[in-house]
């Protein structure tokens, strides 16, 4: 089924998944398109961590591992360093991977309880709820917002953007039918409401809700910081469930207009592609398609080199 696809933009390429395979597609310096695919990694989790509100908790933990799995091979393949059928694994992989995903929880720990102190100022201050609420979305937009902008000035950065953009058009024409061409892909839309950036702001709003009765009602700076750090497992696999309903049921209108403010925010995160980056994006869904469809060594030959 096309909805069961997602991805990541990666450097200088996409990775795309299905429900049990992965696949990776990333532009050689001399042109050519190299692919790898294997099985998902982490996938035969027990049958709890898969239940609706926990699963996107373990699925987005899984995500990170994987995502990180993939840029760690797109970027070896962008120096040259290995054939296109290596593959980065061993226990210096597990390190390396065991470590971004516990410096991201961190960071996102971080960011989660940075506007509690501003908050206890203002709470000292005597300002009323409704500017206290304020307060703490408006730190936390303004915060990632100026982050995003400010990495999007970098090249690199700007790439990997517009690979994110492919990544989605692909995604977009696959699910509405559409034979996956270059102008196929190219006319869909690089918005969609399964993006992780929606899912970032989604859980910044719901995360300043959920604390709003904490901020309000505890004076404690110390016991409010550990409650938002307690919520934020529950809050993700709260997002997650509204994020994957708004993609089951994107053409119904209301859940359309929902799902609007979350689309703007990936302007932020995706660019406008050129032809040679949607070529990546195609080659990388076709091979996770054909490793879906039971060959793996078919995957990999899905899509020809190509030069550029």
């Amino acid at each position: 089924m096309s909805d069961l696809y997602g991805g990541q933009a990666v450097i200088e390429g996409v990775m795309m998944r299905g429900p049990h395979h992965f696949a990776v597609a990333a532009r050689r310096a001399n042109g050519e398109i190299a692919i790898t695919c294997e099985a998902v990694p982490y996938q035969n989790r027990p049958a709890w961590q898969k239940l609706a509100f926990l699963r996107g908790v373990f699925g987005i933990v899984g995500a990170m591992r994987l995502g990180t799995r993939s840029l760690l091979w797109a970027a070896k393949i962008a120096e040259e360093e290995i054939a296109e059928t290596d593959k980065p694994s061993g226990k210096v992989m597990d390190v390396v991977l065991g470590s971004t995903v516990v410096l991201s929880l961190a960071l996102a720990i971080f960011f989660k309880t940075l506007p509690q102190i501003p908050i206890q100022f203002a709470k000292n201050a005597g300002w009323p709820a409704w500017q206290i609420i304020l307060m703490d979305f408006t730190i936390r937009v303004v915060f990632i917002t100026g982050y995003l902008l400010l990495i999007a000035r970098m090249k690199h950065v700007f790439r990997v953007f517009q690979y994110h953009g492919a990544e989605h058009k692909a995604i977009n024409a696959l699910e509405a039918g559409k034979e996956l061409t270059v102008e196929n892909v190219r006319a869909a839309s690089r918005l969609h409401p399964r993006c992780g950036t929606s899912f970032l702001f989604g859980l910044i709003a719901l995360s300043v809700l959920a604390m709003s009765y904490f901020n309000i009602n505890n004076n404690v700076l110390w016991q409010r910081i550990l409650i938002q750090v307690g919520i934020l497992p529950v809050m993700a696999g709260v997002m997650f469930e509204i994020l994957r309903l708004g993609g089951k049921f994107r053409n119904n209108a209301a859940v359309a207009t929902l799902s609007t403010p979350g689309l703007w925010t990936q302007y932020l995160t995706t660019r406008e592609p050129d032809d040679s980056q949607i070529e990546v994006s195609i080659a990388s869904l076709k091979a996770a398609m054909a490793a879906e469809n039971g060959s793996v060594a078919e995957a990999r030959n899905a899509a020809e080199t190509q030069t550029g």
